[in-house]
């Protein structure tokens, strides 16, 4: 093994913590660790092959790819797994394979002679660890036969580093999860018909999904001027400013943030655009700077909306007829034109709309449209 210098350990810890944005992830921290601790293969096994699932496997070796998911076309992942000798080991024990199990009956299994032999496996050191989701994964390093087993310079290396690891896993995965789930915000924001502005902490546009672009286009009423929102009508903009103003000095003070809205006039004499400032849950302790710390939700009451029906009934478990009538509503028919447009007695409309108030947890006709075009406006 070749003695890390404190420059080579901090090279190995920055391979490992950036493990997770590599295209073959943690490959550079898998050869670092085989150069320094003379290994020809070296492996993180975030999931176990289980039937039908060929599992996760991130490798390196010169005899097989960096990456195998679901990969039932190696021997290990088809069939051998199951005899792994070195499988759920004690939680952050380091441990060699000789101690598992005996070179000379190691040497008689198909596993060592169809999955091991050929890609020169012989000794082994390894490690099992939870993830982000408390689930084992392992880490192993190997040798060839022809080569001296691993000894403690080697253990109290791995051991070392067995908390990195673990940690370094944990955060990346939820890492990848955090950068989907804004992805997929960002994606449902961009196709919802409610146009949609973020400001960071001074007001500035952050980002904004095709509905404001539009909107901002049509200049009737409010634009976009030195990256922030500016209203034409003078008294409007006042106001607006004011309740970012009141949200980004709460926000500093750590205090809670109101929500505000306002309707703002249209030169070309359509109906007011509708805005709602809603501050976004922010921690100033680790915030950069120009991210989004309020939204800004607009809406054209011209607008159509397509309303997706199975939402509306998965969410609130409406029956078909509740739902028929709740998209009329929201369309800005009054009960009286709904019933007449689904030809029901203006009774039955009534009762329907008490048993979707009851459902919803709304007590107003306004608050029930309010409810469907924020939370279930379908995607184009």
């Amino acid at each position: 093994m070749t003695e890390p210098t404190l420059k080579d350990f901090s090279k190995l810890l920055a391979s490992l913590y950036d493990g997770h944005i590599e295209e073959d992830p943690y490959n550079a921290f898998l050869v670092e660790m085989r150069s320094t601790i003379d290994a020809n293969f070296g492996s993180i096994t975030m999931r176990e092959p289980r039937g039908d699932d060929g599992g996760l496997l991130f490798v390196s070796s010169e005899h097989l790819p960096r990456t195998l998911v679901d990969d039932h076309s190696n021997p290990y992942t088809d069939r051998y797994y199951t005899s792994n000798l070195m499988t759920n080991l004690p939680w952050g024990k380091v441990t060699t394979l000789d101690e598992c199990v005996p070179y000379k009956s190691l040497e008689q299994t198909d596993l060592y002679r169809f999955c091991m032999a050929p890609i020169g496996i012989h000794h082994m050191i390894g490690v099992d660890l939870r993830n982000a989701n408390g689930q084992r994964f392992s880490v192993r390093f190997c040798r060839p036969k022809e080569a001296p087993n691993f000894g403690a310079e080697e253990r109290g290396l791995v051991e070392l580093l067995a908390n990195h690891i673990q940690r370094a896993v944990a955060n990346g995965m939820q890492l990848i999860q955090l950068d989907k789930e804004r992805k997929l915000y960002s994606s449902t924001f961009a196709k919802q018909s409610v146009g949609i502005i973020t400001l960071d902490e001074r007001g500035k546009v952050v980002t904004r999904n095709a509905v404001a672009d539009a909107i901002v286009r049509e200049k009737d009423g409010l634009s976009i001027v030195n990256e922030q929102i500016y209203l034409e009508s003078p008294s409007a903009r006042s106001t607006l400013n004011g309740y970012i103003d009141a949200v980004a000095t709460a926000q500093r003070n750590q205090e809670p943030a109101p929500t505000n809205a306002l309707a703002v006039d249209r030169p070309s004499g359509k109906p007011d655009l509708e805005i709602l400032i809603k501050p976004m849950m922010i921690d100033k302790t680790v915030e950069p700077g120009h991210t989004p710390h309020m939204i800004v939700f607009i809406n054209g009451p011209e607008r159509s909306f397509e309303i997706d029906t199975r939402i509306l009934m998965s969410l609130y478990s409406l029956t078909k007829a509740e739902v028929a009538l709740a998209k009329l509503l929201a369309e800005g028919a009054n009960l009286d034109q709904a019933a007449a447009e689904l030809g029901i007695a203006r009774n039955t409309a009534r009762a329907q709309l008490r048993s979707i108030f009851a459902k919803t947890g709304v007590s107003r006709q306004s608050m029930l449209v309010s409810l469907i075009l924020k939370s279930v406006v379908a995607y184009s």
